[in-house]
This record gives structure tokens, sequence and C-alpha cells, in this order.
């Protein structure tokens, strides 16, 4: 191997060195350090200090699982925002319908007969449930499908942590994992003739930057009222923000610390109307 092949490969090696090591120290920072731009753009769009309150306790919360404080628990419903409302007639995407339908039953009796709640659930174990339960209690403006929210259509295999209705598609870890099936939300109201979406709230254990990158054209057309899960990552509190802000359709923001509430764990939405 002659010198100048030697060089060019050294320089390579020490190239590659400088570029881990970047990462490395980077990734190494501390959460609000490292995020210091993307998030102080997040917090700058919240509408009230109630929010920048519960942005702060979040942040917190993500970079040193200091509880949040309980005093900040909302007095309204999860989803019944009431700067982002939901109103007879209204259509609603209702992305990760939980086992526990009492959140559901509330939202059908709230947009009533003329109105729709439209929910996924990837675990078809548990949705045959959800289903028995629907049937049951008579409701009949609540329609299930098997399928996960994503930003493109395709298969992927979902840990289900006890067989619960909580998937997630971020996490590795022992536990069942079930084929799923996962579609992009632009795609599916065309296939299934929705016209009209007034409402997205979404559940979904991780996914929802996602699946609301699967929506945007709808958020950009129809600029339906959301309510969104945002503390299943520590990046979603800002990623999600900026990411919707980003589409310039004019949303207004607000966040909503609700139960069930724990030193341990936190639920927290982010509500959006461009009304």
């Amino acid at each position: 191997m002659n010198e100048k092949v030697v060089k060019r490969l050294w320089i390579f090696f020490i190239i590659c060195l400088v570029i881990f090591f970047g990462m490395f120290f980077k990734n190494s920072k501390p959460y609000a350090e490292r995020y210091q731009t993307e998030l102080a753009s997040a917090r700058s769009v919240l509408t009230d200090d109630y929010s920048k309150t519960v942005f702060d306790q979040l942040l917190e919360f993500n970079a040193t699982r200091k509880p949040m404080d309980e005093k900040n628990v909302d007095v309204f419903p999860e989803n019944f925002c009431p700067n982002v409302p939901l109103n007879k007639g209204d259509v609603i995407i209702n992305g990760g319908i939980s086992s526990d339908l009492t959140l559901s039953f509330k939202m059908a009796d709230t947009v009533g007969e003329t109105g729709q709640v439209i929910g996924f659930d990837p675990n078809v174990r548990i949705l045959a449930q959800i289903n028995k339960e629907i049937k049951e209690s008579k409701y009949n403006n609540i329609k299930t499908f098997g399928y996960g929210l994503w930003n493109k259509n395709c298969h992927k295999d979902l840990y289900f942590k006890d067989n619960t209705d909580a998937s997630l598609v971020f996490r590795k870890d022992e536990g069942l994992y079930l084929p799923a099936t996962l579609v992009k939300l632009d795609d599916f109201v065309v296939k299934e003739a929705v016209k009209n979406v007034n409402f997205i709230t979404l559940d979904v254990e991780g996914a929802e930057l996602e699946a609301l990158e699967g929506a945007k054209t709808i958020l950009l057309t129809q600029k339906p009222n959301l309510a969104i899960s945002i503390h299943h990552k520590p990046t979603d509190l800002f990623q999600i923000i900026n990411f919707l802000n980003g589409l310039n359709c004019g949303y207004k923001f607000w966040l909503g610390l609700h139960t069930p509430y724990s030193p341990t764990s936190v639920n927290v939405l982010l509500y959006a109307t461009v009304k």
C-alpha cells in the first residue's frame, strides 16, 4: 500500500473519530440544553401562562423525572378543553381508542346522533372486546377499525404490554409482539369516504408525531380541532408543537395536565384550534 493511500485512510479515520465524538458529546448534554432552541420555539407559541407552567413542569419531568405539581391538574375532563370545543355533529378521529370506553362514550354523547366517533386500535384482540362493549351499550355513532395510525401505510410488529391496548412502536423490550396494520390517515379518510374531520384526538403511545404527519392534508385543508398527547417521549414536548405550528394553519395552542396523575407518570395533552 503506497504512502498516499495510507495517508488518505488515516485522514478518513480521524474524520470518523471527530464525527463520532461530536455526536457522543452532543447526545450527552442535558436534555434542556441539547434541545434549547426547539424547546424555546415550542414554548413561545403557547397561548396562556397556565400552559407555559405545564410546559415547564413537563420539561423538568422529562429532564429529571421530578414529579409535576398535582395542583396544576386541569378542572376540565380530558379532551374537553373549553378553548377547543367538541360540537354536535362533529366527526372525531379517536386514535388509540381505549378499552376503557368512558371517554369515547362521553365524546359520542357530545357529538350526538348526527356526529361520529371513529376509533382505532391495532390490537384486534382488544378491539373485539371494545366492539362487544360498544354493541351492548347501543352507541350507534361509534365506529372502530383495527389499525394503528402512522405516516405511511405499512405493517409493523408492535409491543403490547400484558396484551393491553397500550401498543408501542418505539420500545424494544421483552413482552408480547403482535403484527399490526398501520395506516396513513389522509389515505384512510379517502378510502372510507370520510368527508369531514372536525376533531382529532391522539393517545397512541409515542406515535403521535407520525400519525400527525400522516394527516398533513387533513390538517392543511380542514384544520380540525386537536387534542394530542405529548408526554410519551421527551422529544414530543417540542416536536409535535413545532410540527403543527410549522404548517402555518393558524393554530392556537394550550396545554392540559390531566388525571390519572402519579409522581412517576404524567398525562399532558396539547390542545389546538384555528377557530
